[in-house]
């Protein structure tokens, strides 16, 4: 599908990278930043608006590809497996569990207008909005994805630091040091876009959420 991918408008890649470049300057100006701690937290937190907006151009993408699919024939399941692989990072597990299952051969012909009634209905989901909900409410799997990328990150050895008392504003600046240099490691390694060159894919969105869901539940916790 990425030969036929539609040419999102770059604007809110760019917020995304520029935030995410800014979190991650871990030597700076951002040292001198009066309330250190809230200025990295914000800088999470203004990412939401843009990923939502990136998701929703993609999802749209994503649609009529899949649709142009469907109606031409010739699918068959493992091109069907792409396709789930797609919206599954793209939509809520209620609207992903209502499209797959017509996503197979085994559904039919009849799938198409299925898929065509369900598509218009579907939003792209909102990360900080499975966030506000209880621990009881998210997801398994997104709670197994942001729990991995906590131990990437070594989140939990911080979390040690800060639980030392008394709490130090010293201290909390050597965990935002080493927060971002850690984060802006991983993001290197994963090749998660940090500069304007590199471009964001519907497979990186997962990490690039579960990354920024991570960083703010210990924020949030120590702030």
């Amino acid at each position: 599908m990425n030969e036929r991918e539609a040419t999102l408008d770059p604007t809110n890649q760019l917020v995304i990278i520029a935030r995410l470049s800014e979190f991650c300057q871990f030597r700076g100006r951002t040292l001198n930043e009066r309330d250190p701690w809230a200025y990295m937290r914000d800088k999470l937190l203004q990412i939401e608006a843009p990923l939502l907006a990136l998701k929703s151009q993609l999802l749209a993408s994503m649609k009529k590809h899949l649709l142009e699919d469907m109606r031409a024939g010739g699918m068959d399941d493992e091109r069907f497996a792409d396709y789930k692989m797609l919206f599954e990072h793209l939509v809520s597990r209620g609207d992903f569990a209502d499209l797959a299952i017509h996503l197979s051969l085994a559904a039919g012909p009849g799938a198409v207008q299925w898929v065509a009634d369900l598509l218009p209905q579907m939003k792209a989901a909102n990360m900080f909005d499975v966030e506000r909900l209880p621990a009881a409410e998210r997801g398994s799997s997104w709670e197994k994805l942001v729990k991995e990328l906590q131990g990437r990150l070594y989140l939990d050895v911080l979390e040690k630091v800060l639980a030392r008392k008394p709490r130090t504003a010293k201290r909390k600046a050597y965990v935002l040091r080493k927060l971002r240099a850690i984060v802006a490691e991983y993001c290197t390694v994963m090749h998660i876009p940090i500069t304007a060159e590199d471009t964001f894919t519907p497979f990186m969105l997962p990490r690039v959420e579960a990354l920024v869901a991570a960083n703010l539940r210990l924020l949030n916790k120590y702030r």
